[in-house]
């Protein structure tokens, strides 16, 4: 799905799941954008499951295109939320002080000499050198699936680029709440959904700024030359000429063979000692194989990885990952007319709901995945039936549900063979279907919380502990509720956000 189509769709999303009364879009205009669409379809049936196909994102994206001028129009500030890069004024900055600092290497030497061994261009061939063999690693892990991008580096690049987002949104909030929500929630999952988008220009940036201060080194040397009469030369205490002459030989061949400048040799080097501040020759030979050897080795190299890493952006660009999050919501959104809802399965293990917690789990998942969301509750299974709770999962064809929700009871102790065995069990079948079923472990803290109330202990912090370091274990969050009687009209919204950003989903590729 190209960019600016998922970022459209994410922002309706994300307006939707925040603006459950349709203060922000009346439900009226989201039939009528849901028809438009569907109008605009050759192929109106809807898919039962697996990921959506390029007609379902079609009309994903034509519906919420309906949508965006409507919100547009009544909010315009929301344009220009959707407009932000944040990185470009950053990027140029960097840029600049790239610049300035290669400028400033070419100064190192003193204000009227050149070093003919020149350190600070050695220091930069040193650190682009090592940048080649990381990015020569990263390359091949890349080819292995093994790559591991370090997490800061987008990090760094979306706060830059969320900066001035977030503070529209939290100009919003003085007069919209609802609407400031929706933007914060399409904020963290746009960040999320391009991560590498963000990780492409972030290197990109980084190949740039390095180019630059390759070429801020030139112009410097040059401008140096062109304004003053500098001498080149050099001087040590360790090193004699045939050492300095090694050096200059390995340092300035590719530039040598470049411009056609030789090298001089052992008595040249010599003659140009500088000693007391004393001796040297005219620079501009020097100039150009220093100028030759930065191009050579720093500017050229890092203005075709910076290249690689455009070619690299075009395509995430035109083909974004899409989120898993948008196979509920397509169904959600085109159920209701073509019936084809979202199913949710609620599978309690080792616990019996009472009756207010099943109007209360309802509610729940419904805030969360949308209300049109079809839920199933099943039957409990006993402890010791885990074989048989995995069987059951196969022969109902559960699994192809698009949510299965694993309820749990926070009074019981987890155990690896019961509890372990069920959420791996879940979890491994689910990752071998390839069907795109998410995954949650919801934990009711209810009747062990009344029980604490009852007995005046506070030991609920340490069980939840217990639970949520178990649930990790086995490679998901768990998720605390409260399916209380209390907890049937509640807002809704902070559970729902817990219960979305708890979602466990397989792998895909």
């Amino acid at each position: 799905m190209r960019e600016n189509a998922l970022r459209n769709v994410l922002m309706i999303k994300a307006i939707e799941e925040s603006d459950r009364a349709g203060t922000l879009i009346p439900p009226a205009d989201r039939a009528a954008a849901t028809k438009a669409a569907l109008r605009g379809s050759a192929d109106k049936s809807i898919a039962a499951g697996g990921p959506l196909d390029a007609k379902a994102l079609r009309m994903l994206s034509a519906r919420a295109d309906i949508l965006l001028r409507q919100v547009v129009t009544r909010y315009p500030f929301v344009e220009a939320v959707l407009a932000q890069r944040g990185t470009t004024l950053a990027g140029g900055l960097l840029i600049l002080a790239s610049l300035l600092m290669g400028f400033s290497l070419s100064a190192l030497d003193g204000s009227r000499r050149v070093d003919v061994l020149a350190l600070p261009l050695l220091g930069l061939i040193l650190w682009n050198l090592a940048a080649y063999v990381f990015v020569a690693i990263n390359g091949v892990r890349s080819l292995t699936r093994k790559i591991r991008r370090p997490p800061s580096l987008a990090g760094l690049l979306v706060t830059a680029a969320s900066g001035r987002i977030k503070r529209l949104i939290a100009k919003s909030a003085a007069f919209n709440a609802v609407l400031a929500e929706a933007l914060g929630r399409f904020l963290g999952e746009w960040a999320t959904a391009t991560k590498p988008l963000w990780i492409a220009r972030t290197v990109r940036l980084l190949h740039l700024c390095a180019a630059a201060v390759g070429i801020g080194l030139i112009v410097g040397l040059y401008l140096r030359g062109v304004v003053l009469d500098y001498r080149a030369g050099w001087e040590s205490t360790f090193l004699g000429a045939g050492q300095v002459q090694a050096i200059l030989s390995l340092i300035y061949a590719p530039a040598s063979a470049l411009t056609g400048i030789a090298i001089p040799d052992q008595a040249h080097i010599a003659a140009i000692r500088i000693v007391d501040g004393v001796g040297g020759e005219g620079a501009a030979p020097w100039i150009h194989l220093l100028a030759a050897t930065t191009v050579l080795l720093v500017v050229l190299p890092r203005l075709a990885l910076a290249f690689m890493q455009s070619a690299a952006i075009v395509r995430h660009t035109l083909h974004v990952s899409v989120p898993p999050s948008l196979i509920i919501y397509y169904r959600s959104a085109f159920g209701a007319i073509e019936g084809g809802h979202a199913v949710a399965a609620v599978m309690p293990y080792a616990y019996e709901p009472f009756g207010g917690a099943t109007a209360a789990l309802r509610r729940l998942l419904s805030n969360a995945f949308g209300e049109s969301l079809v839920i199933t509750l099943h039957a409990g299974t006993r402890y010791g039936e885990e074989e048989r709770f995995l069987q059951q999962l196969a022969e109902r064809g559960d699994d192809s549900a698009d949510i299965i929700a694993l309820l749990f009871n926070l009074a019981a102790t987890p155990e690896d063979e019961n509890h372990g065995v069920v959420i791996a069990g879940a979890r491994d079948r689910l990752q071998r279907s390839q069907r795109h079923t998410r995954l949650l472990a919801l934990v009711d803290e209810r009747p062990y919380a009344a029980r604490m109330a009852a007995s005046g202990d506070s030991r609920l912090a340490e069980r939840r502990d217990i639970w949520r370091n178990f649930v990790a274990a086995h490679g998901m969050t768990a998720c605390f509720v409260d399916l209380g009687q209390s907890n049937t009209s509640a807002s809704g919204t902070e559970n729902a956000e817990r219960l979305r950003n708890a979602v466990w989903q397989p792998a895909t590729g």
